[in-house]
């Protein structure tokens, strides 16, 4: 008999860099439970993969009488989708993972992996403001910058299967600073939580190290919000890293939208217009007149959607293999 996978769901796992979401999610991609988890610097595969079964555990016992048909997974960096490989992340340092393997055995689940971003831009696709748009740029604004990009309403992969790496684009030639992919100068290293908390810290020397040790590139945004002029200096430069790297995407992917995701994007209100104000000076505009900048529909819950979305591709791709 042939099951009905409308009435399945999927377990999602967001792998960030920071933290771990693992949720359910149905075909219509609605998050029906989820739990989150922080993840410690320098964590190792055997760790997450540890802790995503632990947290499976935890939300499946709740929700046990969902019917589960498979499981996708978001992670940060490279990934070979058709082996489930992570292929290298370089903020975590991990490489040559094969988590979809090792997942699948432990879950007795089919497992589909792909990059958080493309997972981000699918999801989008599939669920949110991007259902109707054959064309557009996601970009994950986060622990790291990257991109997922949709041309003629397929996902776009590149030959080496790597295509969207926004955040290695060069931003900054002034004496610029490493980015963990140890080129100088990427967007990745300049408008990133991390590099935002540099930034800021770079700009307010004289401030006590013990009040600076622990801050967030969400903290600055509240600091900008209550009048802090370094904070909200530090923003509108982030928007105009991002207006940089995101009008050369434009220019040569000729997209109608560009949506913006992931934790700095939740503070999109102290960089939308220098980003916007950068675009405007550095776009072609006769070539792209009608670009629409826009956030997620799902906020912090893009990659976890994202990831379903994967899943329920998967799962559809198998059964057209096997009719």
């Amino acid at each position: 008999m042939k099951l009905n996978h409308d009435e399945m769901h999927s377990i999602a796992v967001d792998i960030g860099g920071s933290k771990l979401m693992v949720g359910i999610v149905d075909r219509e991609g609605r998050v029906l439970t989820k739990e989150k988890e922080f993840l410690k610097a320098d964590i190792n595969e055997d760790e997450i993969m540890d802790l995503i079964i632990q947290t499976v555990a935890k939300i499946r016992q709740y929700n046990d009488e969902l019917i589960i048909d498979g499981a996708g997974v978001a992670i940060p960096g490279l990934a070979d989708v058709d082996k489930g490989v992570w292929v290298y992340s370089c903020f975590t340092g991990i490489r040559d993972y094969e988590i979809g393997r090792i997942l699948s055995s432990k879950l007795n689940l089919p497992v589909y992996i792909d990059n958080d971003v493309n997972a981000c831009a699918y999801g989008e696709k599939l669920y949110g403001v991007c259902m109707n748009d054959n064309d557009f740029l996601w970009v994950t604004v986060s622990n790291g910058v990257g991109g997922g990009i949709f041309l003629n309403g397929e996902l776009y992969r590149g030959p080496f299967m790597n295509a969207g790496e926004i955040g290695h684009l060069i931003v900054e030639e002034n004496n610029p600073a490493v980015c963990p992919c140890k080129n100088k100068g990427c967007l990745e290293a300049y408008a990133a939580g991390p590099a935002i908390v540099r930034r800021y810290m770079e700009k307010t020397k004289s401030v006590s190290r013990e009040n600076k040790a622990n801050l967030t590139a969400k903290d600055i945004a509240d600091l900008a919000r209550g009048g802090d002029s370094k904070a909200m200096e530090t923003f509108r430069e982030t928007g105009v890293y991002l207006g940089k790297a995101i009008s050369h995407a434009v220019n040569i992917l000729n997209v109608q939208k560009v949506i913006l995701g992931g934790g700095v994007s939740l503070s999109m209100d102290l960089f939308i217009e220098p980003l916007l104000q950068t675009l405007d000076k550095w776009v072609f505009k006769d070539a792209n007149p009608r670009l629409l900048i826009q956030k997620t529909a799902f906020d912090g819950d893009a990659a976890l959607i994202g990831a379903a979305a994967i899943c329920k591709r998967g799962v559809k791709l198998y059964d057209e293999r096997c009719t």
